[in-house]
């Protein structure tokens, strides 16, 4: 006789293979994995997105400040532009020399701005690499297979009955184990405590006047 058994969730013959309980298995996996990840997941996801951006702003901040300095030196470079500054746009210069000196500060300017733009997209374009990098940070280790935890879980010492994976409810049938264990030894001392008085003492019938007489003894007084 084959023990095989039938399908668990339509009832199908062992052979061929049916895939209904494979198919269920995976949506109780992915079940589970939404009950015991989806919080931890959302904590690791919000930590390694704050230290990736973080770095990347570190990294554009870094980067416009050379460039920031680059182009402040190459404008103090310029000629008439101290006295220019000096007389906030309108130094007492010649027009021809003020008018090529504003169309050099107007292209230094234009490029610095391009640089700000080529650096920032060059820090963006670094997310998958940063990201990367601080998810390799955070450590996800399977538990010892050897653990009692592992070999031995809650159900397992309830001795696989049918009554659910309730923590809960475990605790409690053991704390009524315990409470019943308890209430025994005191019956069964009790019974023993009986058995050592011996029976109850049998009532003595009460005299009759006229009757016999109680024969001397110290028993009677």
């Amino acid at each position: 006789m084959d023990a095989a058994p039938n399908c668990a969730i339509c009832n199908a013959p062992p052979y061929p293979e049916c895939p209904c309980e494979s198919e269920r298995l995976m949506v109780a996996v992915k079940q589970a994995e939404h009950r015991a990840m989806d919080a931890r997941l959302d904590e690791i996801r919000d930590w390694v997105i704050s230290h990736a951006r973080q770095h990347i702003l570190n990294a554009f901040e870094r980067l416009g400040a050379s460039r920031k300095q680059a182009h402040a030196t190459y404008l103090n470079s310029l000629p008439n532009y101290a006295v220019y500054m000096q007389y906030s746009g309108h130094p007492p210069i010649h027009p021809i020399y003020i008018t090529q000196l504003q169309q050099q500060i107007s292209e230094a300017h234009a490029e610095l701005k391009r640089g700000i733009d080529a650096d920032w997209r060059a820090s963006v374009l670094r997310y998958p690499e940063v990201l990367d990098y601080f998810y390799s940070l955070v450590s996800l280790r399977l538990p010892d297979e050897h653990s009692p935890r592992v070999a031995e879980p809650p159900f397992a010492a309830a001795g696989y009955v049918d009554r659910g994976y309730d923590h809960s409810r475990l605790g409690k049938e053991k704390k009524k184990k315990r409470r019943e264990s308890s209430v025994a030894p005191n019956g069964m001392r009790e019974v023993l405590a009986q058995r050592l008085r011996g029976p109850p003492p049998v009532p003595t019938p009460p005299v009759q006047a006229g009757g016999f007489s109680r024969p001397p003894g110290p028993y009677y007084h």
